[in-house]
């Protein structure tokens, strides 16, 4: 009587096949995650807007983690975001509007600090050109003011 131990068998061409695409596989993955290092794109910071639906104001909120933030906690809740003052100015706003209105919509995550940081001036600047009201607009340039 013969046994069929697994550790007393050779490797069929299947199995190193599958080894073979794994390895492949993972490569890849490596490679990817390695470029999206270099490119600022890795991290643990979010980038979304949040807008209030009856009066069309956005505000551009970069947060740690990929969930959306829960906006009803905000107002009570210690800052997630780097500065205080935008947090501050962003819990007036929802305040404001009595909570009521309000839809996220999350733009990007798995972002450096850096990273999120330039793509949120980025979609400020685009949304101030575009003429929608954002709550915490950059400043205007110096050559907009006297014009």
């Amino acid at each position: 009587m013969s046994r069929n131990s697994r550790s007393g068998r050779t490797t069929t061409p299947v199995e190193v096949g599958q080894r073979s695409k794994i390895d492949k596989l993972r490569a890849l993955r490596l490679n990817d995650e390695a470029a999206r290092q270099a490119a600022g794109t890795w991290g643990e910071m979010s980038l979304g807007e949040i807008t209030h639906q009856p009066t069309g104001e956005v505000f551009v909120y970069v947060w740690k983690g990929r969930a959306p933030p829960e906006l009803e906690k905000l107002p009570g809740k210690r800052t997630t975001v780097k500065r205080a003052d935008e947090h501050t100015l962003l819990t007036e706003w929802l305040l404001k509007h009595k909570m009521v209105g309000f839809e996220v919509t999350l733009l990007a995550w798995s972002l450096s600090e850096a990273e999120a940081a330039r793509l949120q001036q980025a979609r400020l600047a685009e949304q101030n050109t575009a003429g929608l009201v954002v709550i915490n607009a950059v400043p205007a340039a110096p050559q907009a003011l006297a014009g």
